[in-house]
């Protein structure tokens, strides 16, 4: 149970960062940050380690 909490805080984090990557247009250096954190979370929500 705590896993589906835990997978479903991520999700709403990653559907976060993605909506900023968009948003955030003007700025390269903050799209290839923001890039780097999704995958990571993707990665985490996948359950690959």
């Amino acid at each position: 149970m705590l896993m589906y909490v835990y997978l479903a805080i991520l999700a709403f984090v990653v559907v976060l960062v993605t909506v900023n990557l968009y948003r955030k247009k003007n700025n390269i250096w903050f799209q290839i940050d923001a890039g780097i954190v999704l995958v990571t979370l993707l990665l985490r929500l996948f359950l690959i380690k």
